[in-house]
């Protein structure tokens, strides 16, 4: 139970422990779950809570028990994931139980129904929160996972997760609204997942004289990439270049179109990513479904203007013709008319777009702000 005056918080998630010893250096560095190392920064603050957060690994991961501050850090190897799917998790739950009844928490936080730790939330006997990454229940109905045994079976197993959670937590007003569709009656609360502090350091400085649009994400039918590339179709003469950042199953087909003005970067590291979000023109972000593009999140607290569709949190996030553009409905020309009019918007008018409401979007996706919303649902949760 809580130590003292404190409320004792298990964190099932994978780890943002290497991140905090290595410095966090993005997804291109082999680091995923990006938002959690500045949650767990931002949480030493609030000396109220004690947090466990515990981590199964892949075969071969070296053990870890650290202490930091208010918090203490797990991981622990673990089978494959493709193989503790076929066995429904048994193995994952069995391990995830034992680890909580030697932390004997009073709140149990699972995140991400990509991976099992969900598993793990009935017949728990403390309030539970669910932390949806991204609705895969939506996204399959859309046909925007990639259709393979591992994501079929993952959809279906998030579906019998979410009536187990106490609260379900979702990034975005978007999420909020999929969730609400799908479990109706469920209890569920938007927490928006905070920008590494890094991004807030990055100047906005557009080159106007080598102009050029960024893409930042994985390279898939559900980010619209197809679509992205049936704009470019429409603009043969533009004299703007589209860099793309990311790697994805779409890469070959698309490089095979072989259109002029396009640049492939692969997976960048953050140091990389931040130089070429720094210099574009604007961030374009066609996506068929997403909870809450992070990279849209790291554009706006560093002023630069986003191009997306309203498919997703970045709905919530873009005041049309304020800090960037809708594209609505998402369709290629749509897509190539939001490009052309910022291409060829005055140097003052694509300042303007990336400066307003910059003060209220570094605020709103502080981290900070997001260890203060959980928390305060911490506390509601036992009680305080």
């Amino acid at each position: 139970m809580g130590t003292g005056d404190k409320t004792k918080v298990l964190i099932l998630a994978d780890s943002p422990l290497p991140a905090l010893r290595q410095g966090a250096m993005g997804r291109g560095a082999g680091q995923g779950a990006t938002w959690l190392p500045p949650l767990a920064n931002a949480f030493a603050k609030h000396g109220d809570l004690d947090i466990t957060w515990a981590a199964l690994g892949e075969p071969g991961t070296e053990a870890a028990d650290e202490k930091r501050e208010n918090q203490r850090f797990i991981i622990r190897p673990h089978i494959k994931a493709a193989r503790d799917t076929l066995l429904g998790y048994a193995l994952a739950r069995h391990r995830l139980r034992k680890i909580v009844a030697e932390v004997q928490p009073q709140v149990v936080h699972c995140w991400g129904s990509e991976r099992f730790y969900p598993s793990v939330l009935r017949g728990l006997d403390v309030p539970s929160v669910f932390s949806i990454q991204g609705n895969l229940t939506h996204y399959a109905e859309i046909g925007g996972l990639t259709d393979i045994w591992f994501w079929r079976r993952q959809w279906r197993y998030e579906g019998r997760w979410v009536p187990d959670a106490a609260v379900l937590a979702c990034e975005s007003p978007w999420s909020r609204e999929l969730a609400l569709h799908y479990w109706p009656g469920s209890d569920v609360r938007v927490i928006e997942w905070g920008v590494h502090p890094s991004f807030y350091e990055v100047d906005w400085q557009p080159q106007f004289d080598r102009p050029y649009f960024l893409f930042s994400g994985g390279l898939e039918w559900r980010k619209g990439l197809d679509l992205l590339f049936d704009a470019l179709a429409l603009s043969p003469d533009r004299k703007w270049t589209l860099k793309l950042a990311g790697e994805g199953p779409l890469r070959e087909e698309l490089e095979a179109r072989q259109l002029p003005g396009v640049e492939w970067l692969g997976n960048l590291k953050w140091d990389e990513l931040k130089r070429e979000m720094s210099g574009a023109l604007a961030l374009i972000m066609p996506t068929r479904a997403d909870t809450g593009p992070s990279v849209v999140k790291e554009a706006r607290v560093m002023g630069l203007p986003v191009l997306g569709s309203t498919n997703g949190g970045l709905r919530d996030y873009i005041v049309h013709g304020v800090n960037g553009l809708h594209i609505d409905p998402l369709t290629p020309g749509q897509i190539a008319a939001a490009m052309q009019e910022v291409a060829t918007a005055s140097p003052d008018r694509l300042r303007d777009l990336g400066k307003q409401r910059l003060a209220s979007d570094r605020t709103y996706f502080h981290p900070e702000r997001a260890a203060s919303a959980f928390r305060d649902l911490y506390l509601e949760l036992v009680g305080k």
